[in-house]
C-alpha cells in the first residue's frame, strides 16, 4: 500500500535509503537521513511516498515540486541539529568536506525545478512493479500539483537508468558530478 510518509516511518525510510542507494547522502548516515525526511514533512515544496506492506517500509519515491535553494530550504529548518551531524560525519572523515562542498553545486538546486529526488525498493522487493507504482503516485502528485514536467537524476553506473527509460523518461542532459558522469532525465506528464 502507497501512503503519504509519517514521522512513524522515518527510521524505516532513512535505514532503506542508507543501504539502497550510494552517494554522498547515505555516506553522512541514518540520522542525517531521519533529520532530512523529518525536515521534508515541514516543507510544503516537498512529498514523499512510502509502499509499505505488514508494517514495513519496502519502497520509498521522494520528489520536491521546486530543487533551487532546497539544501538552504533544508538546513535553515534545524541548523544546529544537522551542524551537530556534520561536524561529527566531518571529525571521522575530513577527507569528505570537499564531496560536501559539491554537492552544493548540484544543478537542480540552482536551476530550480520538479524532481523526482530519490526512489528505492528494498533488494527482496524489486521486480513486483513497486518502483513504477511508486513513480506513478509521484506523477500523480506532480500532476495534481500543476506541474507538467519533472527532471530525475541518476549516475550512469547505476541500472535505474533502464528504469526511467523504460517508463518513458527522455534523456536530456548529461554532466559530471561528484566525479562520475550523471544522466539527467525529463518527465513530461501527459493528460
Amino acid at each position: 500500500m502507497i501512503t503519504r510518509l509519517r514521522k512513524e516511518q522515518i527510521k524505516q525510510l532513512a535505514k532503506l535509503h542508507k543501504n539502497e542507494l550510494s552517494g554522498f547522502l547515505p555516506e553522512l548516515g541514518e540520522k542525517f537521513l531521519e533529520m532530512f525526511y523529518r525536515t521534508s514533512l515541514d516543507l510544503p515544496e516537498m512529498f514523499t511516498f512510502i509502499e509499505e506492506e505488514k508494517g514495513k517500509v519496502r519502497g520509498f519515491v521522494s520528489n520536491v515540486t521546486n530543487s533551487k535553494g532546497l539544501n538552504k530550504k533544508i538546513f535553515i529548518k534545524r541548523p544546529l541539529r544537522f551542524l551537530l551531524i556534520f561536524l561529527k560525519y566531518f571529525i571521522s572523515h575530513p577527507g569528505q568536506l570537499r564531496k560536501f562542498f559539491t554537492i552544493l553545486t548540484y544543478p537542480g538546486f540552482k536551476e530550480g525545478g520538479a524532481e523526482l529526488l530519490s526512489i528505492a525498493v528494498g533488494r527482496n522487493y524489486r521486480l513486483k512493479g513497486r518502483g513504477r507504482r511508486l513513480f506513478e503516485k509521484s506523477r500523480e502528485e506532480f500532476s495534481l500539483r500543476g506541474i507538467k514536467t519533472f527532471k530525475i537524476s541518476v549516475y550512469e553506473r547505476l541500472p535505474a537508468n533502464g528504469f526511467y527509460k523504460k517508463i518513458g523518461c527522455r534523456l536530456v542532459d548529461s554532466f559530471d558530478f561528484m566525479g562520475e558522469k550523471m544522466n539527467y532525465y525529463e518527465y513530461k506528464i501527459k493528460n
